[in-house]
């Protein structure tokens, strides 16, 4: 059978959306989590792991669990707790039906608490479905957390919880702010003195850079609908068109095909709106708004579909009017070769550094590496070349650091999963399982010409797959689906 096939078939196999009444309407099968739990605790060698889930109170803005949580329970319930226990016990911790819940009026009267519209959706409770739905034997109301916690924990003298490592803005003369994470170490260290608390999220996002066969026809099919709704944005593009259109073309187009949202707000200008960095545009309400004019190149970093909980990220550049400048083309036939020739060296055992050189080196060969130096070219007319060829090969500097939201980071890309940005751990080699972002890009100021194009490429045992190969990325491709305008 071929890989493709037994991807299909898996993806059919999965629960459909509206068949779990018990548990996350998104979840795999309890098994798949209850293995993730089992391999994790052998790695850990008896430690006890506790792992909050996330807030979620009163969230209507595209609520979303805690990937780390999920990974593990497939439990969307808010405030829910999960403890790893030595001897392989497990104990989930969930609010009650009505805990949390509130409506507008009146939020104090405990009896318009249990109205009818005022109750959750969905949400697993203490009891036997939860324990059907879940595998965990023991299941407590989340309120006893802190008594129950000492008599789980027993002798164990190191835990495993969530450390936030990035720290908050304060001005000067305030304390910094603590996180939620934060907040739940502190109160196990409280309730537990004399225990070790050490980070559970490096183990888990170790784990989580493979992905298993569910994970794969998830992250397939969330490709496929970024693909599919690339295309019917390219027919529709056109001179005078607002970027927030262009993004709402996409956005409809995905829920059509059944994504349910957005990886992640919108990344897309055009003209000068698409020289600002991803990492700025949030400063502003109307960050996605210009007039396209004919001449313009569109960027266009949404291709973003979520399924199943699993992200996308996809990036296509494409021209307003229909046709690349010569100009453009020249420079965006220079992304596309560093973008296929990083491709083309992804196969396991391969060091992700090695196939960023590889981009780098594209760079290098048609001479764009002296227009990246800031000293010689000034801040308001340097280009940004990602990947650098002066980092990278000149200087050979490795891999830079980043803080977990990739900040700071100038390579070729990132793990995708559950998060869009699932790490970037570039320290060890390649494995088949891994999903993994190539997307080059260059920004160049004289000319307002800022190209990126992404893909999403899973590793398989004999090299790669292009899981978003269904978006057009050759120019005279581009240009002949935006002619046609069907």
């Amino acid at each position: 059978m071929s890989p493709s096939r037994l991807a299909l078939l898996l993806l059919l196999a999965l629960p459909a959306p509206h068949a779990i009444a018990a548990q996350s309407d998104v979840a795999f099968p309890a098994a798949v989590h209850a293995n993730r739990r089992a391999r994790l605790a052998a790695s850990l060698d008896g430690s006890v792991v506790l792992i909050p889930g996330r807030y979620l109170i009163g969230a209507h803005e595209l609520p979303r669990q805690d990937a780390d949580f999920w990974y593990l329970t497939g439990v969307e319930s808010p405030y829910a707790i999960l403890v790893i226990a030595p001897d392989n016990r497990e104990v989930l911790f969930l609010p009650d039906s009505f805990q949390f819940a509130g409506a507008q009026f009146p939020m104090a009267d405990s009896g318009f608490r249990r109205a009818v519209w005022n109750r959750p959706l969905r949400r697993l409770v203490p009891g036997p479905a939860a324990v059907r739905s879940t595998g965990i034997a023991e299941i407590y109301p989340v309120d006893e957390f802190a008594a129950r916690l000492p008599g789980i924990v027993g002798a164990a003298r190191t835990v495993h919880v969530p450390l936030a490592g990035d720290s908050l803005y304060a001005p000067a003369g305030f304390a910094r702010p603590l996180t939620m994470s934060q907040q739940f170490a502190g109160a196990v260290a409280a309730r537990l003195p004399g225990v070790t608390l050490r980070d559970v999220r490096a183990p888990v996002h170790a784990m989580r850079l493979v992905k298993d066969s569910h994970e794969i026809a998830a992250l397939r099919r969330a490709a496929d609908i970024s693909a599919q709704s690339m295309r019917t944005l390219m027919r529709g593009v056109r001179p005078g068109m607002n970027d927030l259109e262009a993004a709402g073309i996409l956005e409809s187009d995905w829920k059509r095909r059944g994504s349910p949202r957005a990886s992640f707000a919108p990344i897309l200008g055009s003209g000068p709106n698409s020289m600002k960095f991803f990492t700025v545009m949030g400063e502003n309400y109307h960050a996605v708004d210009h007039v396209m004019n004919r001449g313009d190149l569109l960027f266009v970093d949404y291709g973003a579909a979520e399924y199943m909980m699993y992200t996308s990220d996809l990036c296509r550049t494409i021209p307003v009017s229909g046709t690349f400048t010569p100009v453009q083309r020249k420079y965006y036939d220079i992304v596309l070769e560093a973008q296929e020739a990083a491709i083309a060296a992804v196969r396991p055992g391969v060091m992700m550094l090695d196939v960023i050189k590889v981009a780098a080196r594209v760079f290098r060969k048609h001479g764009r590496e002296r227009y990246e130096d800031v000293r010689v070219m000034g801040a308001d007319h340097v280009w940004g070349i990602m990947p650098s060829p002066t980092h990278y090969l000149a200087r050979d500097a490795g891999i830079a650091r980043y803080n977990r939201y990739g900040a700071g980071v100038r390579d070729i890309g990132h793990h995708i999963g559950l998060d869009v940005t699932d790490g970037r751990d570039w320290g060890v080699p390649l494995q088949p399982g891994m999903v993994i972002t190539i997307e080059p890009k260059l920004y160049i100021p004289e000319h307002q010409i800022a190209i990126m194009i992404e893909d999403m490429i899973l590793v398989t045992a004999s090299g790669h797959e292009n899981l978003s190969r269904g978006a057009p990325k050759r120019a005279v491709e581009i240009e002949a689906l935006m002619r046609r305008k069907e």
